[in-house]
């Protein structure tokens, strides 16, 4: 049998694009409601209760099934105990208890995809803070600093350092601000 898997992860293809991808392969599809690392319930069933001897599963990529290289090399192994294949289609990739690769390859396919859980979790990061309405980026100097130090500057009875230890505002802002 083959079983495919999905996991909301928008790197590469989102949730209906990987869905037309495996459909090509199988009807018979696990898809998780989340992406989160914990509680992949349909991961868990897929491994745990559903594939046997010689089933396939088929994803799109190496982190829809794995958050770590520890969690990939479980999977693979807990996959090969079964005689359980793992097709990655984006990769075009056969794992399997008889699989045969040159190191370059898998050194290339453990960078990519260590390179994916960085920029996953970085996204991740981003989402949560921005749902938690957290602003993103570096703050802002307060206007009423910017306009003391403008005035201080334009009195001509202070020095520079002078203005940058009182309003804490560096040189090239304030020249920034005299510009405009």
């Amino acid at each position: 049998m083959k079983y495919g898997y999905i996991r909301p992860i928008d790197l590469y293809d989102d949730v209906e694009s990987q869905k037309k991808k495996i459909e090509k392969y199988t009807n018979d599809i696990y898809i998780e409601e989340h992406a989160e690392n914990k509680k992949r319930y349909q991961l868990e069933t897929l491994l745990n209760d559903t594939v046997k001897k010689n089933d396939q599963i088929i994803i799109t990529d190496i982190c829809i099934l794995a958050d770590s290289t520890k969690h990939l090399v479980d999977i693979i192994a807990a996959c090969n105990e079964k005689s359980v294949q793992i097709y990655i289609i984006n990769s075009e990739i056969l794992v399997s208890p008889n699989s045969v690769y040159n190191f370059q390859q898998v050194l290339n396919e453990i960078s990519n995809f260590q390179s994916d859980v960085v920029r996953f979790r970085t996204q991740l990061g981003v989402n949560k803070a921005i749902k938690e309405g957290q602003k993103m980026g570096r703050p802002k100097r307060s206007d009423d600093n910017i306009k003391r130090a403008v005035e201080m500057y334009m009195s001509k009875k202070y020095t520079l350092d002078d203005i940058k230890s009182a309003t804490n505002i560096s040189r090239a802002t304030l020249y920034r601000h005299l510009e405009k």
